[in-house]
């Protein structure tokens, strides 16, 4: 049974991690956006990139930590003995 739930934390980490990467690869893209907008003014640029780019670290800081929560469960569960 522990075998089970500790596979199934891997996935739903592995999803996190996707997630994460997703969510930075985003603004990035953005910021390449951006500059082929032609907005290369620094003011302009860090008003219309702050909100994606908050919004971007926040998923990415978020999931990364669930991820760690589900590992640090993951743990103490291949610790506990069988029954």
């Amino acid at each position: 049974m522990h075998n089970k739930i500790v596979r199934i934390l891997f996935i739903i980490r592995i999803i996190l991690w996707i997630i994460a990467a997703v969510a930075t690869f985003y603004w990035i893209v953005w910021s390449f956006k951006l500059y082929n907008m032609g907005i290369f003014d620094v003011h302009e640029y860090s008003s219309y990139l702050r909100p994606i780019l908050a919004k971007g670290l926040l998923v990415a800081a978020v999931s990364i930590c669930l991820s760690f929560i589900l590992r640090s469960i993951s743990d103490k569960l291949k610790k506990k003995p069988h029954m």
